[in-house]
């Protein structure tokens, strides 16, 4: 088999290589389709999940979520300590009216 050396400014190489490229136009509004399509299948993509998870990663909202989160967990230790503060207090009533209530 016969090696030819190819150089970068080989004219022949150039011209078959160009003619063998093919030449047909693209239809009008080729791009534009291609591009509406792509946002469609994006706009499809997006579930319900993401939907949710981008709403709540805006930050206004997600410093509104930590606000509430963290409200919650003080509501629920206050409503715990006061519970745990009325049993405390009940507990110390029944020993101080019966204090063998505690060693039965």
């Amino acid at each position: 088999m016969k090696e030819h050396k190819l150089e970068p400014g080989d004219a022949k190489l150039t011209a078959l290589l160009r003619s063998g490229r093919p030449s047909a136009g693209l239809p009008p509004g080729f791009q534009h389709a291609v591009w509406r399509r792509i946002e469609k299948a994006e706009q499809a993509s997006s579930g319900m999940l993401e939907r949710l998870a981008q709403w709540f990663l805006t930050p206004r909202l997600a410093a509104a979520g930590l606000a509430a989160v963290v409200l919650l967990a003080v509501c629920a230790g206050v409503v715990r300590g006061i519970r745990t503060g009325e049993r405390e207090a009940r507990d110390r009533y029944v020993a101080s009216v019966d204090p063998a209530y505690f060693r039965r």
